[in-house]
């Protein structure tokens, strides 16, 4: 009875701790970033953890954006505007980049109609070449200083940023960034945002700095699962604070002057957060000056126009004039490939200016997520008192009144969070709250389950759980359960590959991939067993067999080989097949070659595991050389490479031609290898050739004669042509020799050369 509590104590502690533990790595994971650089493992686990939480968050913002998107009169955001670089103004104006005289117009544009701020997600740091009198440039320059002399008027360019030591980075900002850098109170070193640089490169040119334009940087960083939920909103250089693109264009067009200062200690519990003061609230920001962006929407939550459009409008046209009048217009690529696309919880593929606009929505609204402190409070809050209810009624001893009653806790949960908690702006981490909860559940079923049903189970069934039914019946005649131990005896161990495995993998989708593996090991399965093989086990796409045991079988060596050629043909016989099926599988499939290895010995097989799992296996230091085999066969370009061990126990019911006389990797004694090419008088002419002159070869290589050893391999080459013409651009025994006689003549081998090569990787 106490070790039934301390399982279901330890099961629900393991649970628990799994929650508590991401739910903290989650909260402070953008403040690790310098820890993930130093520890991959960090990087990797803070990556998981995001993942799962992060992506719960987007689909409860999303359903909480489209229901106040249903229930709101206002669906287009009403401060802003964007002027699109779309595929339209490509055609209609020419390819990106355009002629700064070309931007002029635009400015020029927008100032008769009365826009309030211009602000362009491009930088400008390289000087336009022109033939004409008046630099474009300076067409540019003036555009701007003209809009500008309107009192609020304000034209907003980018520059980008980058991480300390950057060679490309600045050690101090240009003078003029300086005018529009942020106020701070006094913070101290610990308190400070981390340093980053003004990349160089990106800097606007001295004809736009000397019109008093505004700068801000553009760049941003997403979550480690790539998707962008945090928005840099200041950034520090060399001890100052300068404002984001976002931020920056929020000050021209409300005219905030905002302030980075700290949020104090409310309370014991409460943490020392920096924040962004603003007219409408405050912004708290990570280490990084990020905070999270409350999103207002995905494209079409904001006012679009093509750029033609406004050139091609008349400087009095009243719709554009009442549509651009003191708005903040965002000037940015929509282009389909031309923009910085943004993986974004609102849209997989938004462009990045949209980003932008999304925060200033932010900032013009007021809408900033709670501190952590008091999100922090809601999750723990959830999390124990749900993970307690949870645990309460899991133990009503009624499966389906749990369940229903804890699925309806759940959704309650569920809609509490995403139609309450977080347009408040409360940040819960509710997936692992959820986590916690579900998994405490379905820890107590299923050990309630257990428990109710261990004594009821016939013995079979319970040892059908955990051992192979062979075992069993196994056991059953012998009236004992298997024990440990197993027996040696001289078989042949089989070992079976599919070249390039990992590109399989790239190429097909899981159900393709286990459809393919599937129809392939019942093909090669069905052959092993007619052949009185015994399978060993399967490893991914590997087939690991032995021939001999549990019963004797006097030619074990023969039915090995033969099994090796059947497996080829039928493997041929299924290209076909999946080459006729058309498109359905990619070329790798259709060209899916195979290895084997077979070696014979001295090999133990038997009952080998714990004594409470066990498996019929084989071990051996002939298992380890017929693995070997099948793994080096790949330098020589061959499908089926055996050892000299078994090639004695066939005697001349097969053609092989000698290979080489190798140490492979693992072993200190050489080990002469055999191409199997077919059977005693059915194997092609063609090979039997090869056969010959390869054996020519292989005596002269031995002999040191280099430059007639290359002749007769090159003569052999043909024959490896033929034999696969469809591979001559891959490596083949007779090119292996041919370089390795080149080498050898040039740093010849020592005098007492025995013919032994000696393999660096398997």
């Amino acid at each position: 009875m106490l070790s039934k509590i301390l399982i279901r104590i330890s099961g629900l502690i393991i649970i628990i701790g799994i929650s508590i533990v991401s739910i903290f790595i989650f909260q402070y994971s953008r403040d690790l970033k310098d820890v993930q650089a130093t520890y991959p493992f960090v990087r990797t686990i803070t990556t998981i953890v995001s993942f799962f939480e992060d992506r719960f968050y987007d689909f409860r913002m999303n359903q909480n954006l489209e229901a106040e998107r249903a229930f709101s009169k206002n669906k287009i955001e009403p401060t802003m505007v964007l002027l699109a670089i779309d595929d339209d103004s490509l055609k209609k104006i020419g390819r990106w980049p355009w002629s700064r005289s070309i931007i002029a117009k635009i400015i020029k544009k927008l100032h008769k109609f009365e826009a309030k701020v211009v602000t362009f997600d491009a930088v400008y740091p390289e000087e336009e070449k022109y033939c004409a009198k008046e630099s474009p440039d300076q067409d540019m320059a003036n555009a701007i200083k003209e809009f500008q002399s309107t009192a609020d008027r304000k034209v907003i360019l980018g520059y980008a940023s980058t991480i300390m030591g950057d060679p490309d980075g600045l050690p101090k900002p240009p003078d003029n960034l300086y005018m529009y850098a942020i106020n701070n109170e006094p913070l101290d070193k610990s308190n400070a945002l981390n340093e980053k640089m003004v990349l160089g490169s990106s800097i606007p040119i001295k004809a736009f700095m000397d019109v008093d334009v505004m700068f801000a940087y553009i760049n941003a960083e997403p979550d480690p699962d790539g998707i962008f939920r945090h928005y840099p909103l200041v950034q520090n250089f060399d001890s100052t604070y300068f404002p984001s693109l976002a931020l920056a264009s929020y000050q021209a067009l409300t005219g905030d002057s905002t302030v980075l200062g700290m949020r104090k200690k409310t309370n014991m519990f409460s943490g020392q957060n920096l924040i962004l003061k603003l007219k409408k609230g405050e912004a708290d920001v990570n280490n990084d000056g990020e905070a999270k962006v409350r999103w207002y929407g995905n494209r079409f939550a904001f006012n679009t126009i093509s750029v033609y459009k406004i050139l091609d409008a008349k400087d009095d046209d009243i719709e554009f004039k009442k549509i651009l009048k003191d708005k903040l217009v965002f000037i940015g690529s929509t282009a389909f490939a031309a923009h910085d696309i943004r993986h974004t919880p609102v849209d997989p593929v938004l462009p990045g200016v949209y980003f932008h606009m999304n925060v200033v929505s932010m900032l013009n609204e007021g809408k900033f997520f709670k501190s952590d402190t008091e999100s922090m409070y809601w999750s723990w809050g959830i999390l124990i008192f749900g993970t307690i209810f949870v645990v309460i009624f899991s133990m009503i001893g009624n499966a389906l009144l749990d369940t229903v009653i804890v699925s309806v806790f759940f959704v309650l949960l569920f809609l509490f969070d995403t139609y309450y908690l977080l347009p408040k702006g409360c940040n819960i981490t509710l997936f692992f709250a959820f986590f916690s909860m579900g998994g405490t559940f379905i820890w107590n079923i299923l050990l309630n389950f257990y428990l109710a049903n261990k004594d009821k189970k016939f013995l079979k069934s319970a040892f059908g759980s955990y051992i192979s039914p062979e075992l069993i019946d196994e056991m059953y005649k012998r009236g004992e359960p298997p024990k440990l131990g197993g027996e040696v005896g001289l078989i042949s161990a089989y070992f079976t590959d599919i070249q390039g495995f990992s590109t399989f993998s790239e190429k097909l989708t899981a159900p393709q991939l286990v459809e393919l593996l599937n129809e392939y090991l019942t093909v090669m399965t069905d052959i092993l067993l007619a052949h009185k093989g015994t399978l060993d086990k399967y490893e991914g796409d590997a087939i690991i067999a032995f021939f001999g045991a549990p019963m004797p079988l006097a030619d074990h060596a023969v039915n090995a080989c033969l099994v090796a050629l059947r497996m080829q043909e039928n493997l041929l016989t299924l290209r076909e097949k999946w080459k006729s099926e058309g498109e359905k599988w990619p070329i790798v499939v259709h060209d899916m070659r195979m290895r084997i290895g077979i070696n014979s010995g001295e090999i133990v097989t038997g009952n080998m595991g714990s004594r409470s799992r066990m498996n019929y296996t084989m071990m051996g230091d002939s298992v380890n050389l017929a693995a070997r085999l099948e793994e080096c066969a790949k330098q020589y370009g061959i499908f089926v490479q055996i050892s000299e061990y078994t090639k004695k126990l066939t005697g001349d019911a097969f053609e092989m031609r000698e290979l080489d006389t190798m140490k492979v990797v693992g072993k200190s004694e050489p080990v002469t290898t055999y191409d199997l090419l077919g059977e005693k008088d059915k194997t092609h002419e063609d090979l039997i050739a090869l056969k010959n002159l390869f054996h020519q070869g292989i005596k002269l290589y031995k002999e040191k004669k280099w430059d007639e050893a290359i002749a007769t391999f090159e003569k052999s080459l043909e024959y490896e042509y033929k034999r696969y013409p469809d591979l001559k651009h891959k490596t083949n025994p007779s090119k292996v020799y041919i370089e390795r006689c080149n080498l050898f003549k040039e740093n010849p081998p020592p005098v007492d050369w025995n013919g032994v090569f000696t393999l660096s990787h398997k």
